[in-house]
């Protein structure tokens, strides 16, 4: 069975939104650029992204190795945190991250 590795959510706003997390959800901020913030919940982070660049919120499941990404079946993104994702529409349009962490992206961020 696979995990959730974030869910990501589209804001107006990302310093309003930081802020609602922390205060409301307790949420920990663990990385942050001009257009998106990473959220630590005990259980799973919670991605800001700015509706401003971005064009779906999703789910993110990830993968162990770079060969799992469905290339096949979605499009690549090479993220400025050192992951690459593969973002997949499901059936009914939702869109779905398979996300790989190189080495780096994990002592980065202690996964």
């Amino acid at each position: 069975m696979k995990k959730i590795d974030h869910i990501a959510v589209l804001v107006e706003n990302l310093e309003i939104s930081q802020e609602w997390y922390e205060k409301t959800c307790g949420a920990k901020l663990i990385f942050k650029d001009y257009k998106y913030r990473r959220m630590q919940m005990d259980n799973v982070t919670i991605a800001l992204i700015d509706k401003r660049y971005y064009e779906h919120a999703h789910i993110g499941i990830p993968v162990q190795n770079y060969a799992d990404l469905p290339s096949n079946l979605g499009e690549m993104v090479h993220h400025r945190d050192g992951t690459t994702g593969c973002y997949v529409k499901d059936p009914d349009g939702n869109v779905v991250e398979f996300i790989h962490y190189n080495e780096d992206c994990k002592e980065d961020m202690k996964i």
